[in-house]
C-alpha cells in the first residue's frame, strides 16, 4: 500500500462532482438500454422469445471466478491507496468469488458474493510520550465481504441479444484486526448498503461466442457506487467460459472515518454453470 498526498477539494465541489458522475452514468445506462432495444427490434426474429426464456419452469445457475484485481482509492486524511493484485494474492489466506441465480420466465433472482481474508506482517511506527520514535511488529488481518443481491427482468431476448434490466443492492463490509506483538490490539469494522439499478446481458457474436456485459449505478449509505464489466465468452452445453474486465467503485460520504473513495479493478476468468 502506497500513501501519498492528494489535492484538497471542498465539500461542495466534491458533491457537485459526484452528482455530475451520477447523472452521466444514469444517462449512459438509459442510452445503452434504448439503443439495444432499438437495434434488436430491427433484427429478424427480435419479437420471438427463446424457448428457454418463455416457459414457467424454474432454471438454476451458478458461477465461480477468479478476479485478479488491484485496490485503489483515497483515505480521508489525504492518502492514496494503491495495492496491486499480486500483493493481495500473495497474502491471501481464504477467498471465495461466485454467485447463484434462479430464473422463471423473464424474471431472475441472483446473488453475487466475494469474500477475502488477507493477512500480512507489518511494521508500525509511532511515538513514545517522550517524543522518541518506536517501531512495533504486528500481524494484520483484513476481511472483506462484497454481496450483491438483485432481481432482473428480461426486456429483449432473441438469437443475437439477451438484455435484462436490474434492480438490487450492494453491501460492502470490511474488518481490520491489528495484533501487536508487544502492545494492545486494534480492531475496526463497518459496512455500507447501497441500492443499485442497471442493465446486463449477452451479445452473441457467433454460434458459441458471446460478449457478456454489465453496468450498474447506485447510492445509499455511500454517495455513489458503480460497476462495469465487459468481456468475451464461449458456450458449451451446460458451462460457459468467460474472460472479462471488471471495475467496481465506491465514493463515500464526507463523514466517512476511513475512506474517501475505493475502487477494485482488474481482469477476471470464470465458469458459468446451468442446471
Amino acid at each position: 500500500m502506497k500513501l501519498g498526498k492528494t489535492h484538497y477539494q471542498s465539500g461542495m465541489r466534491k458533491k457537485m462532482t459526484r452528482f455530475d458522475s451520477l447523472t452521466q452514468c444514469a444517462v449512459f445506462t438509459a442510452v445503452l438500454l434504448l439503443a439495444a432495444i432499438t437495434i434488436t427490434a430491427a433484427m429478424p426474429g427480435a419479437a420471438t422469445a427463446s424457448e428457454d426464456g418463455s416457459g414457467n419452469e424454474w432454471q438454476f445457475g451458478a458461477n465461480l471466478y477468479l478476479w485478479y484485481a488491484d485496490l485503489g482509492g483515497g483515505t480521508v486524511n489525504g492518502g492514496d491507496i494503491d495495492v496491486e493484485a499480486s500483493d493481495i494474492i500473495g497474502n491471501l489466506k481464504m477467498g471465495f468469488m461466485g454467485g447463484v441465480n434462479a430464473r422463471r420466465g423473464k424474471w431472475t433472482f441472483l446473488v453475487d458474493a466475494i469474500y477475502l481474508k488477507v493477512s500480512d506482517d507489518r511494521s508500525v511506527t509511532g511515538k513514545l510520550p517522550s517524543g522518541a520514535d518506536v517501531r512495533l511488529e504486528a500481524d494484520l488481518d483484513v476481511k472483506t465481504w462484497i454481496v450483491t443481491p438483485a432481481v432482473t427482468y428480461r426486456v429483449v431476448e432473441n438469437e443475437r441479444l439477451n438484455l435484462d434490466v436490474l434492480a438490487g443492492a450492494r453491501y460492502l463490509w470490511m474488518e481490520a484486526d491489528l495484533e501487536f506483538k508487544a502492545s494492545r490490539d486494534f480492531s475496526k469494522s463497518g459496512g455500507v448498503w447501497d441500492a443499485i439499478v442497471g442493465v446486463r446481458g449477452d451479445l452473441t457474436l457467433a454460434e458459441k461466442w458471446f460478449v457478456p456485459f454489465h453496468l450498474d449505478i447506485g447510492t445509499g449509505e455511500t454517495d455513489f457506487t458503480w460497476q462495469a464489466l465487459g468481456g468475451i465468452g464461449y458456450r458449451f452445453s451446460k458451462v460457459d467460459i468467460v474472460v472479462a474486465y471488471r471495475y467496481l467503485s465506491w465514493d463515500f460520504e464526507d463523514d466517512s472515518k476511513v475512506f474517501d473513495d475505493l475502487n477494485i479493478s482488474g481482469p477476471l476468468a470464470g465458469l458459468r454453470f446451468r442446471f
